[in-house]
């Protein structure tokens, strides 16, 4: 597809899209199916499909969702693993864009400078400059979707502390994990306790001498098994889109109920998630030799009130997988 450079008159299509990734394609998908007579293109800064599945390479990536959920409505996730490690989502994803012919509606290399909206002309203008070569184009059209996720690609948000100039170690953020990076039997500090953190803990404590997540506000970690029996014992007796349906609106179903349990009555809730990480530990424990420090939220400290995430563990022994 060929744009306008500045300067000249900009191609005008009915949509444009920003951004290639699980959003971008899914939405691309959509629009091609439904309006199937509306023009439309996919900007991506980067060289690559995926987004955030292409882009993170820290130990452990995968999903903080199921992907039944996560997935695409219209193509069942063919994994086995309801919380999967990001080199199947991207699998997936591109599949996706292969199998629908999204790829050839991609724009590789081109980023978004800066849009505005004209009310007398009713469009959008869209400037976009060539990552590769610097030439700055314009585009317009009718409707515009941004599907670029909440943080910025090239530069992660990175805290400042008093005296890092004076650390003597390594300091590295996760969306940009060097590849030369050797951990193995060394001390780590993982800062923070979001999905990055609970994910990236666990895969780093396999070759680390000792990791540690540093933490501000106290928060919550469901163990859940890495595959859903309820979704395997599905798609042994149904049809796969049938399969699929069920288990995405079961879980959908799932979501809501502790989204209102821990709303409504978050005293319960907190009992809840404390009954099932004890008898969780109890199961890694027993098979796992491990040693760990760790504090829990105090009673004041309410679910609805802290970040919620998952960890995954393998079926059998409970450990995290």
């Amino acid at each position: 597809m060929t744009f306008a450079p500045d300067g000249g008159p900009a191609e005008h299509l009915d949509v444009l899209i920003v951004g290639a990734g699980l959003s971008g394609i899914g939405a691309a998908c959509y629009l091609q199916a439904k309006c199937p007579d509306k023009t439309f293109a996919v900007l991506e800064a980067r060289d690559s499909t995926g987004g955030t599945w292409d882009l993170f390479r820290y130990p452990g990536v995968r999903s903080d969702s199921d992907m039944f959920t996560l997935g695409y409505s219209f193509r069942p996730w063919p994994g086995a693993k309801a919380i999967a490690d990001s080199p199947s989502i991207l699998g997936y994803v591109r599949d996706t864009a292969r199998e629908h012919g999204i790829e050839r509606k991609v724009c590789f290399r081109h980023r978004v400078l800066r849009v505005e909206w004209s009310t007398v002309q009713a469009r959008w203008t869209v400037e976009v400059e060539r990552t590769d070569t610097g030439e700055r184009r314009r585009l317009t059209c009718g409707f515009l979707m941004s599907c670029t996720g909440c943080y910025r690609y090239d530069e992660g948000y990175a805290a400042k502390f008093p005296g890092m100039e004076r650390f003597p170690g390594r300091i590295v953020h996760p969306q940009h994990w060097p590849e030369d990076l050797d951990y193995a039997g060394k001390q780590v500090v993982v800062i923070g306790s979001g999905a990055t953190a609970v994910t990236l803990v666990p895969a780093t404590a396999q070759r680390a001498a000792l990791v540690t997540m540093l933490q501000r506000s106290p928060s919550y970690v469901l163990s859940l098994p890495a595959r859903d029996p309820v979704a395997d014992r599905l798609r042994r007796v149904l049809p796969a889109k049938v399969a699929y349906w069920l288990i995405r609106w079961k879980n959908v179903l799932l979501a809501m109920l502790i989204f209102q349990i821990s709303r409504r009555q978050p005293q319960r809730m907190k009992a809840l998630i404390r009954k099932g990480l004890k008898k969780g530990c109890r199961r890694a424990m027993t098979s796992t030799p491990t040693s760990a420090r760790a504090t829990t939220p105090g009673t004041s400290a309410s679910v609805w009130s802290r970040t919620a995430t998952s960890s995954p563990r393998s079926a059998g022994d409970g450990r995290r997988s």
